[in-house]
């Protein structure tokens, strides 16, 4: 019988593992990948793992912000998974997708601001970094708080030739963070969106700072 748990350092970490892959299981909108994880179990044991991973790699997203307006640009889009998952696929979000390959990560949120919301943010921080889906998919995804001037967002946007629509729309930074403290379930469900808004709720003063210093 092992002994009770102790206080630990609330930080990830690497370990060691015996790694065999990747045995290509299917082909599509990302490449499917079979792995076979060898670690350390409980009491000394191998512990072996056999995983199919969705292989995403690195995204960006963008928290858009106003200050002067005082508000958030947001958009929504289809998204099949969350129809199949809640009924409710024109999701809310915010500007996001892939780093393209030999891309930096700001350049790439630049570029999905553009795409997505139809303008350029005039400056970026890069706020908070999370796993969306370990448990099924190697997708990294940072975060920025953009810095834009919302008269100039189109109702209508997306990349030109891929098949992308977004609807980009404007909301008051007080009621974006009321919805945190709606009752359950919250009125939108993306986890980029949360997220990027309880960083922001917990993060005024920085924000503040941010944006005089981006003046």
């Amino acid at each position: 019988m092992s002994g009770r748990a102790k206080a630990g350092e609330l930080a990830d970490r690497s370990l060691e593992l015996d790694l065999t892959g990747p045995e290509d299981v299917g082909t599509g909108f990302r490449p499917y990948h079979r792995f076979i994880a060898t670690i350390e179990g409980a009491g000394g044991a191998r512990l072996r793992q056999r995983r199919d991973i969705l292989r995403v790699g690195s995204v960006v997203g963008v928290l858009a912000y106003d200050p002067v307006a005082g508000c958030f640009v947001m958009i929504r889009q289809f998204r099949l998974g969350a129809q199949l998952a809640t009924g409710a696929g024109e999701l809310v979000e915010i500007a996001a997708g892939l780093v393209d390959p030999g891309e930096q990560a700001e350049a790439a949120a630049r570029r999905e601001c553009i795409e997505e919301i139809g303008v350029a943010p005039r400056a970026l921080l890069p706020i908070v970094g999370f796993l969306p889906s370990p448990g099924v998919s190697d997708e990294y995804a940072t975060v920025y708080l953009g810095l834009v001037d919302s008269t100039d967002v189109p109702e209508v946007a997306g990349k030109p030739g891929e098949t992308e629509l977004t609807r980009p729309f404007l909301v008051p930074v007080d009621e974006a963070l009321a919805g945190l403290a709606a009752p359950f379930p919250t009125p939108f469900a993306n986890g980029f969106v949360l997220i990027a808004l309880q960083w922001f709720a917990l993060n005024r003063e920085r924000v503040a700072a941010f944006v005089a210093a981006s003046s």
